[in-house]
């Protein structure tokens, strides 16, 4: 039975583990310098572990709403057991549709257990309290009473969950090396995350062949690898974040 997939963590988000003091030393700042992407674009990835099983099957969409982008994510595992729910886990992040600076977002995870698949849910928001940026995050948990947390956050954090797209804004240049920082609501932590781009390279993929920046992510001890295609808007055509490995299958409209 394929091993249930802890998604937007070890998916989507960043997860780097680690401690900060092992990250190469630099100051952070805003890495965006272009979006790409539009409303109604549709990506299609299939998740595989290292030794090539398929996992399940992930789906990236842009949307508008209220005049700010909403980065949509939605994974499923690939071949429950006959008879039983997919574990499943989800969400969106609302961001400013210039800058990608987070406002709030929603995340739905369902972890089958036996014959059902509870559903834990996390709401968060982005605000400020004197005078200090602080991301609050509701906790809805299966058997547990429901919660409320609170960290401040550092300058130039982006949201975690919105980490493949974050990473296609970037002003692609061979020898990039940026520091910025990844704010995760659902575990509460934020990471200094460095971000270098040493070279090109050529992927295959089931989406097809591409010219890609290759993107090296550090923080903690961890070191991490996405692959993003030369060409506009600049896809994630390849994550390999330790467990998982992305990869793109198509791409379209929704």
């Amino acid at each position: 039975m394929p091993r249930l997939l802890p998604l937007a963590l070890l998916v989507a988000a960043l997860a780097l583990a680690g401690c900060d003091g092992a990250t190469p030393r630099g100051e952070a700042e805003d890495v965006v310098t272009q979006i790409p992407f539009a409303p109604g674009e549709r990506l299609v990835y299939a998740l595989r572990d290292v030794a090539g099983t398929r996992l399940g099957t992930g789906t990236l969409v842009v949307a508008e709403q209220d005049g700010h982008l909403s980065l949509r994510q939605s994974y499923e595992e690939a071949a429950p057991p006959s008879g039983l729910p997919p574990s499943t886990d989800g969400g969106s992040v609302e961001v400013d549709a210039k800058t990608l600076r987070p406002l709030g977002g929603t995340r739905q995870i369902a972890r089958r257990d036996g014959d059902v698949a509870p559903v834990d849910g996390y709401t968060w928001t982005y605000g400020e309290v004197s005078g200090k940026d602080v991301l609050r995050t509701t906790a809805v948990e299966h058997g547990k009473s429901p919660s409320l947390k609170d960290i401040t956050l550092r300058s130039h954090y982006y949201d975690n969950e919105t980490s493949l797209w974050l990473w296609r804004t970037l002003d692609f240049t061979e020898g990039y090396n940026r520091f910025y920082v990844s704010a995760n609501a659902v575990e509460q932590e934020q990471q200094v995350v460095n971000l270098t781009i040493p070279q090109r390279e050529t992927v295959q993929v089931p989406a097809g062949t591409f010219e890609v920046w290759r993107l090296i992510f550090r923080s903690g001890r961890a070191v991490r690898t996405a692959w993003v295609n030369v060409a506009a808007p600049h896809e994630v055509v390849r994550w390999d974040n330790g467990d998982v490995i992305f990869e793109l299958e198509s791409t379209g409209k929704r």
